[in-house]
């Protein structure tokens, strides 16, 4: 097929073309050829201008130049016209309910970070990977750990540190793989909490208990950190947490905070976004503290090599399943982070945390989760605020009208 009819096939397929409207939704089982597109493929912030994307079996077959490859005869051609082809974004914090599951993929969502399991999750998520509901992958923390009165449903309470290996042991025979660990956990029980878990080969993440130092949650080896939690005490003179603490921080105590995080390797998601929200229970000039002061500290981070998560924390009713994620990446570049910067932590950065080399990226062989934007993502991240499609593991949904 010469590649001068590639146009008018678009066209025909009712691809978007000179005013004409993107093929209706389409299952993974059929082929995809995005034509002319510019590929952010998320591992450089260099945009690769008029590529071909071949999408087959859920999987990016290949990408290359226009001119080096026809689309196969069987695949549905969308004309790119110059428009921007990106991988899907990850949130890495929310609390989800089943009404909520398409509002993500409404806002360019193909995968979440779920932070309190249950067990209608689980057969969410089954659903989700068999084809029989409709939503984003999910990866899921366990149910909390924590010490009473509980907050939430289903947590697991701890009071001694002789019951904090059969706890652990018992969210690791659920299947979960990451084990959630919450606020009012004791600093001894805490201590056995993370022995037991690198013994059992779980992973630790969450908040930092009240209890306990943030320094020695990272050297005890919490993986990540929720909220910048227990770094608010620290940096607070009056040792408050929450937003109180950043309220009166002293941003002299950050660097060494962010060189002992560094040091550990260990990852933050910060939910600037939430916290803005939160911190309109104060006057105008606290709270701009507090935005200024978490800005100021995830930067640091960021330039210190300390990894750094997108994650909303939507689902617990202050900031919107699925739209929030923009308001983080916004949060993130009035941090001091470039778009291309501010992406990766909800696209290669999260795929690196989940140990997914397949995801958050475009290259042969990845997950074929892609969003198709008429705006480039790297001259202003609100231009993912208007998707004209995604692609879901293969599977693609044009926008909604």
């Amino acid at each position: 097929m010469p590649l001068r009819t590639i146009p008018f096939l678009a066209l025909a397929l009712g691809a978007c073309a000179a005013g004409a409207t993107e093929p209706g939704a389409l299952p993974a089982s059929t082929p995809l050829a995005f034509v002319d597109v510019q590929l952010v493929t998320m591992q450089s912030a260099t945009i690769l201008p008029h590529q071909t994307v071949l999408v087959r079996d859920g999987r990016i077959e290949w990408l290359g130049p226009l001119a080096e490859r026809t689309p196969p005869p069987d695949a549905v051609v969308i004309a790119g016209r110059g428009r921007f082809l990106m991988p899907a974004l990850i949130d890495m914090h929310v609390h989800l309910r089943s009404a909520e599951l398409t509002t993500y993929l409404d806002n360019g969502i193909a995968t979440v970070r779920n932070m309190w399991g249950f067990p209608d999750v689980a057969r969410w998520a089954a659903e989700i990977a068999a084809g029989t509901r409709v939503g984003p992958t999910i990866v899921s923390a366990s149910q909390g750990l924590d010490a009473p009165p509980a907050q939430w449903p289903l947590t697991v309470l701890v009071t001694q540190p002789e019951g904090a290996r059969a706890a652990v042991q018992a969210q690791q025979a659920a299947g979960w793989r990451w084990l959630k660990v919450y606020t009012r956990l004791s600093a001894p029980v805490f201590d056995s909490i993370l022995a037991a878990a690198r013994d059992l080969g779980i992973t630790p993440i969450g908040h930092v208990p009240l209890a306990v130092d943030v320094r020695s949650a990272l050297a005890a080896g919490m993986h990540s950190i929720e909220h910048l939690t227990g770094y608010d005490r620290a940096v607070s003179r009056s040792s408050n947490a929450g937003t109180w603490g950043w309220i009166d921080a002293d941003p002299a105590r950050f660097p060494a905070l962010v060189v002992a995080t560094a040091t550990a390797g260990a990852w933050n998601c910060p939910t600037l976004a939430i916290f803005s929200e939160l911190a309109r229970q104060h006057n105008g000039t606290e709270r701009a503290a507090v935005l200024a002061n978490r800005r100021l500290f995830v930067k640091q981070l960021f330039d210190a090599g300390a990894p750094l998560l997108l994650g909303t924390d939507a689902g617990i009713d202050v900031v919107p399943a699925g739209s929030s994620i923009h308001d983080e990446l916004d949060e993130m570049v009035a941090a001091g982070l470039t778009p291309y910067q501010a992406l990766r932590t909800g696209t290669a950065e999260a795929a690196r945390f989940l140990e997914r080399q397949d995801l958050g990226i475009l290259a042969t062989g990845a997950e074929a989760s892609l969003l198709l934007l008429e705006g480039n993502p790297l001259a202003a991240v609100s231009n993912l605020r208007h998707l004209d499609g995604m692609v879901l593991r293969g599977a693609w949904r044009p926008r909604s009208r």
